[in-house]
């Protein structure tokens, strides 16, 4: 049966995988303002920005699924298709944590103990910028493409990644310095409240963690 030339190259799915990097980072755009809302102790803020985050994240669902459909179900994609996939799944995981720290803070009141405030709002900067790294991996993904994945597109890809990989790490150590600072109030806390603590800090490096994931991903394009 021959099959049309068409049909074997397939839709582009390049440019929709740029739109559902943009449609997480509008999700994970609304993460600050929750968490200045928290700070606050403005309770219905919290809420109402949680649900903003959810339903953003619906549209993020909503991109990836319209990146599935363009995926072409031939041979001949540039890029091996099970890493594109991971790679959609990587960049998803991002809102989903998003949404997953909104859920976390409207289940059960938190307050912040002050002596954490400042070190949230430099954790939370650390996992943002990381995330932004991560959009600019996934923009410059249609440019490796149109290079044939190499040259200084590639290069420029490559510094993004490891920069990528430091601002990880930075968050990591970040996290690591308010978990301490978290276990230090455990007399002063109850045990709930310190559960529910970790969990959120959790998410919240979820985030840079699955941004991290984005750029490694991408770095199988550059080795094949």
């Amino acid at each position: 049966m021959r099959i049309p030339i068409g049909r074997l190259f397939g839709r582009n799915p390049f440019p929709a995988l740029g739109a559902l990097m943009q449609a997480v980072c509008t999700c994970t755009d609304e993460v600050p303002g929750l968490i200045e809302a928290l700070i606050a102790d403005d309770q219905d803020a919290v809420r109402v920005i949680a649900k903003q985050i959810s339903q953003l994240e619906a549209d993020a669902d909503q991109a990836k699924t319209e990146l599935r459909d363009k995926l072409p179900g031939s041979l001949f994609l540039p890029v091996d298709r099970r890493d594109l996939l991971q790679l959609v799944s990587q960049i998803d995981a991002i809102a989903d944590c998003a949404e997953d720290v909104g859920v976390l803070l409207t289940l059960r009141p938190l307050t912040v103990p002050a002596p954490m405030a400042g070190l949230l709002r430099r954790y939370l900067e650390a996992v943002m910028l990381t995330v932004a790294c991560a959009g600019e991996v996934v923009e410059g993904v249609q440019a490796l493409l149109s290079s044939g994945f190499g040259g200084s597109s590639a290069e420029r890809t490559r510094d993004l990644i490891r920069e990528l990989g430091r601002r990880e790490h930075e968050a990591d150590k970040l996290q690591d310095q308010i978990a301490k600072v978290l276990f230090s109030l455990e007399d002063e806390l109850k045990p709930m409240a310190i559960f529910m603590w970790t969990k959120v800090l959790n998410k919240l490096g979820d985030m840079a963690n699955h941004a991290e994931n984005v750029g490694d991903r991408v770095r199988l394009f550059l080795a094949r």
